[in-house]
């Protein structure tokens, strides 16, 4: 006889179907969050919704707005518990800008020896924009119109010697009474521009420039240059000063000089130079004039501890501030929010830490850091290379994200991806994955070192630069929040934080890749795949194409990248040579310390373009340059590039 088995009840029952449906739901649950997107579109298009606000006013380096920006990102750091990666125990690196400049009216003063007028800023003097920053200071001297100009029989500083003076000079050049002359007719010569004063001024040595506006040339205003923040990215050789008439005219009558009119009428008649000391005058002023301050922000998330190397993801938080329209109004400023540019990259960073920081935590710790003063020439991310927080040497790999936010155009594109020898095996089966389609142009491509990831390249580290292409609002007031793509935006996070979760877990470092040694390997690859390897350099020159030149560039070009950290004075130095471009055709080297073109000699980046601004399209010139002490002479023949608007300089 056999035993029969227990049945269960009905309230036995009831509990076992609660057990079962509560395994159930709790099955789905579990699916459910393992389908959950990692990241989400309206939290990505938050933080773009503040940083491109009018409140912050375009995030220019320096300003409240930019200083704004750098608060946000280090609270959402800090609210994800990453570890403060700048100095002294903060989220920041600060460091100055010498692109920008400020005026502080409370620490500006006029004084002339003698004369005991209280002269006001910006009503009777006012620095140049342009000036350098630093204190005039020394006796002073009448030196015309500040112009040596022997091509046109008028030279200023014919036998007279302006060394550790202070001038005082005249604005424009001598008038001609020939509309169409070439010096002082109706469209002033290349004589008449102040950087053209101030370079002459100091090439002879003089201290500083007061410049005067001459009474032929609407004699009844007297009206001083304005000071505009958007103007000062320029910085002559020497402190410049505009005076009004009245103070000009105090000046010499206390010299025992004529009057200012006198001289002009004299000077455009004769044109004889009347260049002579103001015994026992001299004048000491207080500029006022300071570099701006920008800051990196950085947070470090610390890896699982079997390795002590990083990974840098970085992008650029500054964009242009309120500055004019390229086609409007120049006195005119308008906010240029940046919402693409690089808001889209800053708030990707941020997004990109939360999720890294929810864990679980790759092996290498990773480094999530947003630069200033990338718009000024990639300052913030050539000063952490060269000051780094963490060791450089430890660092595999550098991810940048500078504009990402309009995948609806269609034109992802990963730079860098022959920079690593193991990105393209690493990368092709995430996007597969993620079903992300995207460019890679090879590192020799225009526009690879336009953003910050170079400045980590050229210290031999491999980088990854993701870009969804430049758009008609690139640079206007109109690259606004509403415009970006955030479903769009969450897929290139998605594929950016599974190639960085790859490479922070790697057993080995990434290997470096040079930009020779990866076109060694195009070549070899064009052997066997001759028209798979011409579509695909048709399609890194289409991507290299998508984005516009940096504004203030003349016609003409020798496609390079100037180095703009560089400020010796001395010359432009050429951060990057762009291959195929007309400098590399001619022999032009990373590093060539540029210092003349054609007949203009080359101090800076400013001089460089107005030397180019002689020159069209096809030229072709004598470029000097020194390498290695060595001092040699380059022809090449220019190509083009796209200009856009400059202040006015006469």
């Amino acid at each position: 006889m056999t035993k029969s088995r227990n049945l269960p009840g009905p309230l036995q029952l009831l509990v076992i179907l609660w057990l079962a449906t509560t395994a159930c739901l709790a099955q789905e649950d579990t699916s459910a969050a393992a389908r959950k997107p990692l990241f989400s579109a309206d939290a990505y298009v938050a933080h773009i919704r503040y940083l491109a606000s009018d409140e912050l006013a375009g995030r220019l380096p320096g300003t409240p707005g930019g200083q704004a920006a750098t608060e946000y990102i280090a609270e959402q750091f800090k609210k994800l518990s990453l570890k403060p990666g700048g100095v002294d125990g903060t989220y920041f690196q600060p460091f100055t800008i010498r692109r920008l400049k400020q005026l502080h009216e409370d620490q500006a003063a006029f004084n002339v020896s003698g004369l005991a007028q209280h002269w006001q800023i910006r009503t009777d003097w006012i620095p140049m924009p342009f000036s350098k920053v630093g204190k005039i200071e020394g006796p002073l001297a009448f030196a015309g119109y500040g112009i040596s100009a022997p091509k046109f029989d008028y030279d200023d500083y014919a036998e007279f010697d302006p060394k550790d003076k202070v001038l005082l000079i005249l604005r424009h050049e001598p008038k001609d009474e020939d509309p169409d002359a070439g010096f002082g007719g109706e469209t002033p010569s290349r004589h008449a521009l102040f950087s053209k004063k101030a370079r002459v001024a100091a090439e002879k040595g003089a201290k500083g420039l007061l410049i005067v506006n001459a009474p032929n040339r609407g004699p009844d205003k007297d009206q001083l240059y304005p000071w505009r923040d958007w103007d000062t990215t320029q910085s002559y050789s020497l402190p410049v000063v505009h005076i009004s008439r009245e103070i000009a005219g105090a000046i010499l009558q206390k010299a025992g000089m004529p009057d200012l009119k006198t001289l002009q009428e004299k000077l455009d008649q004769d044109r004889k130079p009347l260049s002579s000391n103001l015994e026992d005058i001299t004048v000491e002023i207080e500029t006022g004039l300071e570099f701006v301050e920008g800051r990196n922000v950085l947070g470090l998330l610390e890896g699982t501890g079997s390795s002590d190397e990083f990974v840098v993801i970085g992008a650029h938080h500054d964009h242009l501030g309120a500055v004019p329209r390229h086609d409007g109004n120049p006195d005119e400023p308008v906010i240029h929010n940046g919402a693409d540019d690089n808001a889209s990259g800053t708030a990707g960073v941020i997004e990109l830490a939360r999720v890294f920081a929810a864990g679980p935590h790759p092996r290498r710790s990773i480094l999530f850091m947003t630069f200033d003063g990338e718009e000024l020439g990639l300052l913030g991310s050539r000063y952490f290379v060269d000051n780094p927080t963490i060791e450089l040497e430890q660092t595999v790999a550098m991810v940048n994200l500078d504009m990402i936010g309009r995948l609806n155009l269609d034109h992802l594109a990963i730079y860098g991806v022959g920079t690593g020898k193991e990105f393209d095996e690493l990368l092709d089966p995430v996007a597969e994955k993620l079903d992300v389609s995207f460019k890679a142009p090879s590192s020799g491509s225009g526009y690879f070192g336009s953003s910050d990831h170079h400045c980590f390249y050229r210290k031999s580290i491999p980088v990854l630069f993701a870009f969804t292409g430049v758009h008609e609002q690139y640079h206007t007031p109109e690259d606004d929040w509403e415009l970006i793509d955030g479903e769009g935006a969450t897929k290139v996070l998605q594929l950016i934080h599974s190639a960085v979760n790859e490479i922070a877990n790697l057993t080995e470092r990434p290997t470096f890749v040079t930009e020779a040694e990866e076109q060694a390997a195009r070549e070899a690859a064009k052997k066997d795949e001759p028209q798979a390897d011409a579509d695909k350099e048709a399609e890194d020159e289409q991507a290299a194409d998508q984005r516009p030149t940096r504004p203030g560039r003349p016609r003409a070009s020798l496609r390079i990248i100037p180095d703009h950290a560089y400020d010796q004075g001395d010359g432009l130095r050429a951060m990057t040579v762009i291959d195929q471009g007309p400098a590399a055709k001619a022999g032009l080297q990373d590093g060539d310390l540029i210092v003349r073109i054609g007949d203009e000699p080359v101090s800076d980046v400013y001089s460089y373009m107005e030397a180019l601004k002689l020159h069209k399209p096809g030229d072709e010139v004598d470029v000097v340059v020194k390498r290695n002490d060595k001092q040699l002479t380059l022809k090449l023949k220019l190509g083009e590039s796209r200009r856009r608007p400059k202040p006015k300089d006469d």
